[in-house]
């Protein structure tokens, strides 16, 4: 059987079949982690080959009164679509094999990457560990240098053809890593590699730098990455033969290291490119209704994974833009992924059944751990939620009503007080914990519900006239924890890859906030009564540690400019608050809460705030969020 919570979008229901993952529901499902689960213990290999495929295709498709086995292609039609390499193809394949490092810095690199992300989304990390050993261990003598063009050759080739002979997943975990491992390998997963590379590169010091492959180690880190980019692109022309997931994944990564190497300005034209094309091959893949097997296996499992990725993105990008989502949580309904370790996916059979069986009722561990798997079910709870939000502040005004918003804030309540990992945890806990992999994930878990809180808070008080006062607090506490990322930079196990994203997407909203009270305050001092005024001290000290956070992101960040820019903003702001010219000691009607239009900034002359409009809000860190800070 199954058991409904009281909230909509985490509704439990099994998985489904692929006849009922054309659900109109907009509900997030899991899956009963006892009754409904069965796990595969045979393996799914199919022995022939697939043509090029369209992708999904729902129940009102072209095809849709099609599905009868006599009125499919026969095998002898499908071994017939798979046609040889093409020479300029090939020559693609050797660019992106000649820019390969060698082994030991390939491992070095990835290595390094795993160990301060969440690694690649759909993949174990074990297991794509795995397959880079493999390319070196099938195809090594042949990648050694000095570079023979036919060798060269003849690896493009085969891998190109791999991908167009692709066959359906199999279901057992180890197969599934064989099938994308040593001969098998695709372009996307080599394009993978290169991004992990390019992450690592970044991250390196100098002297980590100079011991790597000599080739690279003699350029400029910059160029290098550069270079690997160019590779990346490369590897997603030449994975476009076949729709799978593994090439939204390609694409998702890709779109993050885009918006690293592109801030300094509004999200680029590249970047809003890349985020629609990921989300239009997101819905072909058919990875926003669960397609795959009704049993509990890893590649089940590491594709509903990639689809919360994917779809929390989308989310973050039109929430920081303030632009119509991509795909509405109305048409979403892929379930969530169960709360497991990769380790016990990928051993199967009675350990994954016991685990399962352990699960609570919403499918969430009960050991108190927080695995890879805890945060993407988190994004995924919060990305509806989210979604919901949007349509209020940009879809039609018949959208909106307070009584809607109220019901959000509620369900966004019970949402985070049922989250095992987060249920009772506030600012004073975590600031309070040691700085670890469990208390990161808390961290990041309370600011994305804040977030939420922050933005539900603003239409009560720009739509619904009610007391900002609930605005102000939400606005604190989001600024003290911004805030706290900076001042524990000593302490975090990580490398800063996404910092800049962190004090701008996070912080400045809520920054702006609270910079516009304390100079309405100021000028119109005779309008507050003392329960309502600000903390002037407890504010000015939050406000000064977040131009501290500014000034400390380093010039190689993608936002450093604009950070800089920001930071003298506010230390004007900070200037009329503590020093205020008699002028600004006037008194009058108080001016209403406009949000962020630049009308709220436009104060004694404070008219360069439009950095609102221009941060690079295509950027989304949380799925390449540090494992411990």
């Amino acid at each position: 059987m199954t058991r409904t919570r009281l909230d909509a979008p985490l509704q439990k229901a099994t998985s489904p079949s692929p006849s009922q993952s054309q659900s109109t529901s907009p509900s997030l499902s899991t899956d009963h982690p006892r009754s409904s689960h069965n796990i595969s213990t045979t393996s799914a290999v199919s022995s022939k080959k697939s043509p090029y495929t369209p992708g999904y295709l729902g129940s009102t498709s072209y095809n849709a009164t099609l599905q009868h086995s006599e009125l499919r292609p026969s095998d002898d039609d499908i071994d017939g679509y798979i046609s040889k390499a093409d020479p300029y193809e090939v020559s693609l394949g050797v660019d992106i094999l000649r820019h390969l490092p060698d082994e030991k810095t390939c491992h070095m690199l990835l290595d390094n990457y795993l160990s301060n992300t969440m690694g690649l989304t759909g993949l174990p990390k074990s297991s794509a560990k795995h397959i880079l050993g493999s390319i070196f261990t099938t195809f090594g003598a042949s990648l050694k240098l000095p570079h023979i063009d036919y060798k060269l050759e003849d690896i493009s080739r085969q891998i190109i053809e791999t991908g167009q002979a692709y066959c359906p997943d199999p279901d057992d975990a180890t197969e599934w890593v064989a099938s994308m491992s040593g001969s098998h390998i695709r372009w996307e997963i080599i394009g993978l590699f290169y991004i992990a590379f390019a992450y690592a590169i970044i991250a390196l010091s100098a002297s980590e730098y100079a011991l790597i492959d000599e080739r690279l180690a003699r350029k400029d880190p910059k160029i290098c990455v550069r270079e690997m980019k160019i590779s990346i692109e490369k590897c997603m022309e030449l994975s476009r033969h076949s729709l799978q997931p593994m090439f939204c994944n390609l694409l998702y990564k890709n779109l993050l290291l885009e918006t690293v190497l592109e801030g300094d300005s509004m999200i680029s034209l590249s970047v809003w490119r890349l985020h629609h094309e990921l989300n239009a091959i997101f819905q072909a893949v058919g990875l926003h209704c669960y397609q795959g097997t009704p049993t509990v296996t890893l590649h089940s499992e590491m594709r509903k994974r990639l689809s919360a990725s994917c779809f929390w993105n989308d989310k973050e990008i039109s929430m920081s833009t303030g632009r119509p989502p991509a795909l509405s949580h109305r048409y979403y309904t892929c379930p969530l992924p169960l709360d497991l370790a990769d380790e016990v996916l990928l051993e199967g059979g009675e350990l994954l059944q016991r685990e399962i069986n352990a699960l609570d009722e919403n499918g969430w561990n009960q050991k108190g751990e927080v695995y890879n798997a805890t945060r993407y079910r988190v994004i995924a709870l919060f990305a509806v939620i989210q979604d919901e939000v949007m349509e209020l502040f940009i879809g039609t005004p018949t959208q909106f009503s307070m009584e809607r918003v109220n019901s959000l804030k509620a369900r966004a309540e019970r949402t985070y007080a049922q989250i095992p990992f987060l249920m009772n945890v506030t600012n004073d806990i975590i600031r309070n914990s040691q700085p670890d992999n469990l208390m990161w994930r808390r961290f990041w878990g309370r600011l994305d519900y804040l977030r939420i809180h922050f933005l539900l808070e603003r239409l009560s008080v720009e739509r619904g006239q009610e007391s900002k006062q609930q605005l102000l607090d939400v606005s604190r506490e989001i600024v003290d924890l911004t805030a706290f990322v900076w001042l524990q930079r000593d302490n975090r196990l990580s490398k800063h890859y996404c910092d800049d994203y962190t004090v701008l997407c996070y912080g400045m909203p809520s920054t702006g906030i609270l910079c516009t009270e304390l100079l309405r305050q100021v000028r119109y001092p005779n309008s507050y009564s003392a329960s309502e005024r600000l903390p002037k001290s407890e504010v000015v000290q939050s406000l000064s540690f977040m131009i501290g956070f500014l000034e400390w992101i380093k010039p190689e960040a993608g936002n450093y400019k604009l950070c800089r820019h920001i930071s003298q903003v506010i230390k004007r702001v900070m200037d009329q608050v503590l020093d205020p010219s008699p002028s600004e000691e006037a008194t009058g009607e108080d001016i209403p809460m406009q949000g962020f239009e630049s009308s709220l900034w436009d104060l004694d002359g404070i008219d360069d705030f439009d950095w609102l409009n221009s941060i690079d809000w295509g950027r989304g860190p949380f799925l390449d969020l540090p494992t411990a800070g």
